[in-house]
């Protein structure tokens, strides 16, 4: 069987015989004997014949449901795709108007990409006097060839990375995802930018009501491996029970955090962020009396770079505002406060009222620029 992929959207729509695809570079982008991956993967094609600009017929390898608006493949291929598309430019916009916090960029290709986005993201903040001081900060998105051999240069770019699995699976081999990804929390880990490890984590949830023994060591592997987070996407997006979802990781990932803590390793990192020595030095504290509960932040700014020493225990972060707090939630051990406090004790005391630390507990509190042992 043969189907066509057509970049001029049929009278009727697609159909068995034909389906549009939105890139119009399709047909100078691939050649006979190429791949296409429809879904993740889930149907392969192989090309067949380039008919003209507008259409490319391949042969259909393994047949399958299709849904409506799926991700399209092209693995070897060299595609022009821009940074950003104009519906990609209208959401950015319209989500600075509601105050986004992050903004989460797919198949970034090149450090350039980044920076055109944070150019345009600058942009926008202008037009709208948003204020430069809170603006959405970028996650790239790694899920292409390029972007694995670029890598580098796109995290020193980035705010922080998205593993992306589900596209970064079909376009290098299955063999090399993990091993992509195991070098990419780390790469991540070592400079302190926080890093997301998404897609297809508990897969088999979206329809039965428990995952896999694999998918919950993968879960594991990635809280071990480093992740300052781990994503739920169709589980939770077209899945039977959402909220079963949320519960199962959470779990996975407190079990996890549970015997990291029993079993400290040492976590060495080379930090570029500012504030380093202080955070070393919280951690340090942390490490070395071990009856200590929580690290307590007065002056938020550390928190992120404390986060990057992966503490074996919680980072309380008291922040002057909603979208500080807000922003800070994607590091790894962070628990903001919304809130300045003006002492030590309105610290240790605002930290027991939201059950972090109970009254003589020993806990390390970051003010001014020290790391210092208190006792609550």
């Amino acid at each position: 069987n043969t189907i066509d992929l057509v970049t001029v959207l049929p009278p009727g729509g697609s159909t068995t015989k034909e389906l549009f695809v939105d890139y119009k570079s399709l047909a100078s982008s691939v050649k006979p004997g190429m791949s296409v991956l429809l879904d993740d993967g889930a149907i392969l094609l192989t090309v067949q014949t380039i008919v003209n600009d507008d259409r490319v017929t391949c042969i259909v390898d393994n047949t399958g449901e299709l849904r409506s608006r799926a991700g399209v493949n092209l693995p070897g291929a060299e595609t022009n795709m821009p940074a950003m598309s104009e519906k990609d430019k209208k959401d950015i916009r319209y989500g600075m108007t509601k105050d986004i916090d992050y903004v989460a960029a797919s198949f970034v290709q090149s450090a350039q990409g980044v920076q055109e986005l944070k150019a345009y993201i600058a942009q926008c903040a202008d037009e709208l006097n948003h204020g430069s001081s809170s603006l959405p900060l970028v996650i790239s998105k790694i899920e292409s060839v390029t972007a694995v051999k670029n890598f580098a240069e796109i995290l020193e770019a980035s705010d922080g990375i998205m593993v992306a699995r589900g596209d970064l699976g079909v376009e290098i081999a299955l063999e090399e995802v993990a091993l992509a990804q195991k070098e990419m929390v780390r790469a991540c880990n070592a400079v302190g930018k926080p890093v997301i490890v998404a897609t297809q984590m508990l897969e088999s949830i979206t329809k039965k009501p428990r995952p896999t023994r694999a998918e919950v060591a993968d879960v594991t592997n990635a809280v071990m491996d480093g992740a300052d987070a781990v994503m739920l996407s169709g589980e939770t997006a077209k899945g039977k029970d959402p909220a079963n979802a949320i519960r199962t990781m959470r779990n996975i990932v407190l079990a996890t955090e549970q015997f990291v803590r029993e079993q400290p390793t040492t976590h060495e990192t080379s930090l570029l962020l500012p504030q380093n020595d202080v955070a070393k030095q919280a951690v340090k504290v942390a490490t070395v009396k071990d009856a200590v509960k929580a690290i307590l932040v007065v002056d938020g700014g550390d928190a992120e770079a404390i986060s990057a020493h992966r503490p074996n225990v919680p980072i309380v972060a008291f922040c002057p505002t909603h979208k500080a707090a807000r922003r800070v939630f994607v590091y790894r051990g962070i628990h903001p406060i919304v809130g300045t406090v003006d002492s030590e004790d309105e610290a240790k005391q605002m930290a027991m009222s939201y059950g972090f630390v109970e009254s003589g507990d020993s806990v390390v509190v970051v003010k001014d620029g020290t790391a210092t042992l208190s006792v609550v």
